[in-house]
């Protein structure tokens, strides 16, 4: 029983580490008890395992932190080691505690959805729609509920005859709007869009072997759709946006994106021009997620 016994103290060491210095590293944590990196960071990924540590989304020189609940906040110190865009994200949200993700711009809703250690997503259904909203991980489920009350149902000072007034308009308009979505989805049906820069995004997938599992839009000058490429490693499902455009945009990849990540997949954009030179530098940052082709 010695070496459990020995186990158990260099556990209980770790933890008193981080319980004094908050979120830390295997290797500054090994250093400071005096034991091997290795077998330091093992052990820790076992206190993962017995829930006595968390373990952050973030990477920090390629390793994640190690933490006890309620040192949550503390991860904040480590917010230099995210990309531009995060940290922009992050500190719009610790200003706000909370964010419609609708009214925020691409880049920063992408933002939001990577930092996870820092932004919870909450969903809620207003007025049959769906609607999300990101909160800073301190602020408590109670409070955002509050604020959240608060942007949902602004109050105003208006008798009721006038708010019964707004809620009808309101009706009319979700009426119209509706009868619109019909009347484009007749349309669609009764005739089905051609072009020549379709025909040839068919041909190219045809020619390279991907099968369409999804058509999502078909326009004549852009495709959306659900893919399959045989790879060394099985199937792997893409997100395709095809456009027929001379430069693909920062706001083309940064839709792109999010789409792709509300469809749990990486995503392939293909057109007949290259990506803007405003957006390499953040095509390139997020390449392990979305790929540009060139249409010949």
């Amino acid at each position: 029983m010695p070496d459990m016994q020995k186990v158990l103290q260099t556990k209980s060491k770790i933890l008193e580490v981080i319980q004094q210095r908050g979120p830390e590293f295997p290797v500054r944590v090994a250093s400071t008890i005096g034991q091997n990196n290795i077998f330091t960071a093992a052990f820790m990924s076992e206190l993962v395992g017995e829930q006595k540590l968390k373990l952050s989304n973030m990477r920090v020189g390629g390793s994640p932190l190690y933490y006890i609940q309620g040192q949550e906040e503390q991860l904040q110190k480590y917010t230099e080691y995210l990309n531009h865009k995060e940290r922009e994200a992050f500190k719009l949200l610790k200003e706000k505690e909370i964010l419609q993700d609708s009214e925020q711009e691409p880049a920063i809703r992408v933002a939001l959805r990577s930092i996870k250690d820092f932004a919870v997503p909450i969903k809620i259904i207003d007025n049959n729609q769906e609607k999300i909203f990101w909160k800073i991980h301190t602020l408590s489920n109670e409070k955002a509920k509050e604020i959240i009350e608060k942007i949902v149902n602004p109050k105003v000072e208006v008798k009721q005859v006038v708010k019964e007034e707004i809620k009808q308009e309101r009706i009319i308009e979700q009426v119209k709007e509706e009868q619109v979505v019909v009347k484009e989805v007749k349309k669609t049906k009764e005739k089905e869009v051609s072009s020549a820069f379709l025909d040839k995004i068919r041909k190219t997938l045809g020619e390279k072997d991907y099968a369409i599992t999804k058509e999502i839009l078909a326009k004549k000058k852009e495709f959306i759709a659900r893919i399959k490429v045989n790879t060394n490693f099985g199937h792997q499902e893409l997100y395709l946006v095809a456009k027929d455009k001379k430069k693909i945009t920062l706001e083309d990849i940064v839709n792109t994106l999010q789409k792709a990540q509300a469809e749990k997949m990486p995503a392939l954009i293909i057109s007949p021009g290259d990506i803007d030179k405003k957006a390499l530098n953040y095509y390139k940052e997020w390449s392990n997620l979305i790929k540009h082709q060139k249409l010949n």
